[in-house]
């Protein structure tokens, strides 16, 4: 099977990234006795085999997907999950929309749906300095008062002050940030695909921002939602409408947060979470932030699944993976020969 990327000759629209070696059968095949605790962990209570609650799950695998172009997801599908098993839905949303004009519809989300017949909602993170903005306002409040409890002597003393500050806040601008937040958008959508009965299962996914997004709308419909490098939804559960509790974070939410990534401790400590390895220089301030760098990390910690590793993960400082197929050929020939 051919790479898919966005350099010369590749399909234009995907990230360059986001690259598979010409064979791709080369996997990282972790011992079950090796495996770390965490990538086993349960959570919430979906039951569809697409949508268990553990970080072997294929939904955290699509929590980067929607920055790519539609014509350029099926065949990444295709590669990732096989052929027959995993499709981008590209009628469900135009058909919800049509359904709800009163609604904002500017958030940026996919459908993936699966051959057991559960779902993935795909939520895109902030691609845009609009998007900035506008999901900025979700945590800004919360942030802000992070930032001071950091600064003053014993600041942990404070949290039930803080917590009551960005309450207050986020009570006063609740109505105005409902009128222009996409978690509205996708909240509904949720709704719309439970009502739906046609998926065994719906979960949400998503990175960064867009991951903030789908922790909010996972506990406000009460869907697994798992998200990396996301900001928290627990000092700001008030600025959402409708809101949601705490008890409703824990129960549906849990986070991939790497190391050295800000964004990931925006909002709160949350409620559910695993923290991984960043293999990036400390220099490097962004990259630990990186979708594709985390999955990565989960993949060489928790073992592939059978899914084929990424051509970059060995050139960020991973070692080479193993190929099933006895070949011999090696991940770096597989990689310079597409």
């Amino acid at each position: 099977m051919a790479a898919i990327s966005s350099g010369p000759g590749q399909e234009e629209g995907v990230a360059p990234y986001v690259t598979f070696p010409s064979n791709s059968t080369f996997f990282y095949d972790v011992p079950q006795e090796e495996v770390s605790p965490m990538c086993n962990v349960n959570f919430g209570n979906n039951n569809g085999s697409n949508a268990t609650s553990s970080l072997t799950s294929p939904v955290k695998y699509l929590a980067d997907y929607n920055f790519l172009s539609e014509s350029s997801i099926q065949p990444l599908l295709d590669t990732w999950f096989g052929e027959g098993e995993a499709f981008l839905d590209e009628d469900v949303i135009p058909t919800f929309r049509e359904a709800h004009p009163d609604l904002p519809s500017a958030a940026s989300f996919q459908l993936v749906s699966f051959s057991d017949g559960s779902a993935i909602v795909c939520v895109r993170g902030t691609k845009t300095y609009f998007d900035f903005l506008v999901d900025a306002r979700l945590w800004y409040a919360a942030s802000l008062f992070q930032l001071v409890q950091s600064a003053v002597p014993f600041g942990f003393a404070f949290d039930a002050l803080i917590d009551f500050c960005v309450n207050r806040l986020s009570e006063l601008e609740a109505s105005s940030v409902k009128k222009v937040s996409y978690y509205v958008e996708t909240t509904a959508f949720v709704n719309y695909l439970r009502k739906s009965g046609k998926y065994t299962t719906v979960s949400i996914t998503g990175h960064s921002l867009g991951g903030g997004l789908a922790l909010i709308t996972g506990a406000q419909t009460q869907t697994l939602a798992i998200a990396i490098s996301a900001p928290s939804a627990v000092m700001g559960r008030s600025a959402v409408t409708p809101e949601i509790s705490l008890e409703d974070i824990k129960q549906r939410s849990y986070s991939v947060i790497p190391q050295r990534d800000i964004i990931s401790h925006l909002g709160g400590e949350h409620m559910n979470s695993a923290g991984i390895k960043c293999r990036a220089g400390a220099n490097d301030f962004f990259a630990c932030h990186y979708a594709y760098r985390s999955l990565c990390e989960l993949m060489y910690t928790c073992g592939n699944v059978k899914r084929p590793v990424y051509c970059e993960c060995v050139s960020m400082g991973y070692p080479e993976p193993t190929s099933i197929d006895g070949s011999g050929t090696s991940l770096e020939f597989s990689c310079e020969v597409i």
